[in-house]
């Protein structure tokens, strides 16, 4: 009779937990190896013109970032990215409008940013040699900026000027109230000139005179003008004096002599030696008085005659009539019974020379 053992395994249960544990951690352990690229989150700086955002983000895509930043992108701005070891960098560039006024046009331009210099360069315009801008050319441009642009320009201009002439009135109570006598016509006289002009955008804004030529000198207009007879005309200040000290000098007619061929009243005729000058061509000279030098404006000296004082003077042969003048102006060779006449040219002083005249002291 044969005899068979049989054996029966039974399962041990603490090797039947210890299976389960290794199983779940095994299992655990791929799951997390899958899931953990998921969740990884990578740090970003996000440079928004003067505004920097640090976030962190799981997206690898820059719009998301941005998008989860709470920014926003307009149509035309763009944005750049660089990694900065563990860092994530991105850059956006906003578009900027910028207003350039050419001399009298008007661009809006969009521009991504970058120097004054730059954005003229790509306009093909220039910043230098004769323009003005209203900034640093190479200043970074800001959204709204406006660059003005003047175009400067230089010219030298040659002109002539009238010189306007004076209209002298002078009181005559031999005259009829009312009634004017003109004794000299007056004229305009010529002034050529040369000025630097400066243009901005094609405008003159500067002229500056360089040089001025008196090519002719005015000539006063000189009238004579009837008063009220009952209104007693103002002696020149000093007037009297001068009479009281000269007395013996002064050869008196009477209030009513009137100069001969005329009908101007005198109250006195003094005898004088006179003498003659003129100005060189383009010599601007005016008088003592601060008048223009010309011909009916004498030299005297004052002791003998008042600044201001009306006369009419001959020669004393009356083969020379100078006629109505004015005392305006004195003279370092004019002492005593002298005085020097005023004339337009070297030849006509020559042919007067020096010689005796009856001068008589108008009322």
């Amino acid at each position: 009779m044969r005899y068979v053992k049989q054996f029966v395994t039974e399962k041990s249960p603490k090797a039947s937990v210890l299976r389960w544990i290794v199983l779940s951690v095994t299992i655990a352990v791929t799951i997390l190896s899958l899931t953990l690229p998921a969740f990884a989150q990578t740090k970003y700086v996000i440079t928004d013109g003067d505004n920097i955002i640090v976030c962190m983000s799981t997206s690898n895509d820059p719009m998301v970032v941005i998008e989860e930043a709470g920014l926003e992108l307009g149509a035309e701005d763009t944005y750049t990215t660089r990694t900065n070891g563990s860092v994530s960098e991105i850059y956006i560039n906003r578009i900027q409008m910028i207003t350039v006024q050419n001399g009298s046009e008007t661009l809006v331009i969009g521009s991504s940013g970058g120097t004054v210099r730059e954005l003229l360069g790509s306009l093909e315009l220039p910043c230098e040699g004769g323009v003005a801008l209203s900034c640093d050319p190479d200043a970074l441009t800001y959204d709204g900026m406006t660059v003005t642009m003047t175009y400067i320009d230089h010219d030298i201009l040659k002109y002539e000027e009238v010189l306007p002439h004076d209209t002298k009135v002078y009181e005559d109570n031999s005259l009829e109230p009312g009634t004017e006598l003109i004794l000299s016509e007056g004229a305009d006289g010529l002034i050529r000139c040369s000025a630097k002009i400066t243009y901005e955008n094609g405008v003159e804004v500067s002229r500056t005179v360089l040089t001025e030529e008196v090519v002719k000198k005015p000539v006063d207009t000189i009238i004579l003008r009837g008063v009220d007879r009952s209104v007693k005309e103002q002696e020149h200040s000093g007037r009297e004096d001068y009479q009281q000290s000269h007395t013996s000098e002064l050869n008196s007619l009477g209030t009513s002599s009137v100069v001969p061929g005329t009908n101007l009243k005198y109250s006195q005729v003094l005898d004088f030696q006179a003498t003659a000058y003129y100005c060189e061509p383009n010599a601007w000279n005016t008088t003592y008085t601060g008048t223009e030098a010309r011909v009916g404006a004498i030299a005297v000296d004052p002791n003998f005659i008042p600044l201001g004082t009306k006369m009419y003077i001959v020669s004393a042969d009356g083969q020379y009539v100078y006629g109505y003048c004015v005392a305006e102006d004195t003279g370092g060779a004019i002492k005593g019974k002298i005085v020097d006449l005023y004339f337009n040219t070297y030849d006509e002083c020559i042919q007067f020379g020096r010689r005796d005249v009856k001068i008589y002291i108008l009322e």
